[in-house]
């Protein structure tokens, strides 16, 4: 597997837990978003190739148990990403993020928790 492959697949994990668990659903809205936020991340995989990731991690994400299991989860994608993207990934990640959350019209004080608790594991501070 490319590390392009694995960088979207980290990316996809994190923002789909994040778009699901602060508030139990993910809105088409966010899935677009968050698809959008995976192809701009990773631009040498191919539209196709990106869906096909989505397609992956959503039944990933299906198998893993409890809402506590997924932010586990998420939080290790989002450690093993501080040690392997620089701090401009890391940024343009927490801006995608905020996105994600502002994608269904109303940003949550959950989504902004989890925002701020993620920016401490990447290592890189929200961007309003």
């Amino acid at each position: 597997m490319s590390d392009q492959v694995q960088l979207a697949q980290t990316l996809a994990f994190l923002y789909l837990t994040f778009g699901h668990v602060t508030d139990g659903v993910l809105t088409s809205e966010e899935m677009r978003t968050l698809a959008a936020k995976v192809r701009e991340r990773v631009p040498s995989l191919s539209r196709d190739e990106v869906a096909k990731v989505l397609r992956q991690i959503v039944d990933v994400y299906k198998t893993v148990g409890s809402v506590e299991q997924k932010l586990d989860a998420a939080r290790n994608q989002a450690l093993q990403l501080r040690h392997h993207v620089d701090d401009a990934m890391r940024r343009a990640i927490m801006g995608d993020l905020v996105e994600i959350a502002k994608a269904d019209g109303f940003v949550s004080d959950e989504e902004l928790a989890l925002i701020d608790e993620l920016s401490t594991t990447l290592g890189a501070r929200r961007e309003d």
